[in-house]
């Protein structure tokens, strides 16, 4: 297909925040075509029918293919479907993501289980670099990657002993693993150094997330190409649940605002983190945060 309009891979879209920002897309004035996944093909074709039919979408502007960023079998059949039908990938949302049920990013006295730590790092961290490398060839001249992390993966949420490693000025990429171990270690021995290591899964998939768009993907970048990482905020989604303060919706606005963003390399921002269309600090500290919140 000969198309001038942005082709737009959304993973993990068949609900929530993926499902959001497609829909957001699909209103957008630019007019792309917005590719939705999921590893679920009847859900995702549900997603498929709902965006036909309710949101007015068209066959022109909106496509489903199955796609498991945690299983690499699925890898090669969607890439190859891509570059058949697209050509390109011009914006990859890496939104595909696990919060383990008992894993409670707010409770400090959380601590990891060794199976629900390596589920959630596997998916949210390996399986997203993972497949944002296998599918890094189709990215276009100028294309954008936008990782969908969140504020819990700051580096003054992970305890003394990881905000120290991870702020220290001469961190290195090659760290990022040895934060890896350093967490995995706590899990099979639950020991957390006294609270100086998080007990959250989630909150270190979410750092090392972050770590490595900044210290890894965004160097292997080349000419205009981009990445962020960002937080949608906590949402009322089934991995949020109802308490949250804000919409699925709403926690798909920075999203299109990263997507909207110039198509050209911006050195100040590229591999950085924002929040509600804000460049965010990934050293910003909890009372920042909370100050930021009472704007």
């Amino acid at each position: 297909m000969d198309t001038k309009s942005r082709v737009i891979v959304i993973t993990g879209s068949n609900r929530g925040i993926g499902f959001e920002a497609a829909k957001r897309l699909l209103k957008n004035p630019s007019k792309p075509i917005v590719v939705i996944t999921s590893r679920n093909e009847s859900l995702g074709q549900a997603a498929m029918r709902e965006l036909l039919s309710q949101y007015h979408a068209s066959k022109e502007s909106l496509y489903y293919h199955v796609l498991d960023i945690t299983n690499k079998e699925t890898y090669s059949p969607f890439t190859d479907w891509i570059k058949k039908t697209f050509g390109r990938i011009d914006v990859l949302v890496n939104n595909a993501g696990i919060l383990p049920e008992k894993d409670d990013p707010f409770d400090s006295e959380y601590k990891a289980t060794l199976e629900d730590a390596s589920k959630v790092l596997g998916t949210n961290y390996l399986s997203t670099r993972e497949f944002t490398e296998y599918a890094l060839p189709l990215l276009s001249s100028d294309g954008k990657i936008i990782n969908v992390a969140s504020t819990r993966g700051l580096y003054d949420w992970q305890g003394k002993a990881l905000t120290k490693k991870l702020t220290n000025s001469k961190f290195k990429a090659n760290e990022i693993e040895e934060v890896y171990d350093i967490f995995m270690n706590a899990v099979k021995n639950q020991d957390f150094a006294g609270g100086d290591i998080t007990g959250s899964g989630y909150n270190v998939s979410k750092t090392l997330l972050n770590a490595w768009t900044y210290h890894v993907l965004k160097e292997s970048l080349k000419g205009d190409q981009q990445a962020f990482a960002m937080c949608p905020g906590w949402c009322r989604t089934d991995m949020g649940g109802d308490k949250a303060p804000k919409s699925a919706e709403e926690g798909a606005e920075t999203i299109e605002y990263l997507i909207d963003l110039p198509y050209k390399l911006n050195k100040e921002i590229n591999g950085r983190f924002f929040r509600e269309n804000k460049l965010v600090k990934f050293d910003e500290s909890k009372s920042e945060f909370m100050a930021s919140l009472s704007l």
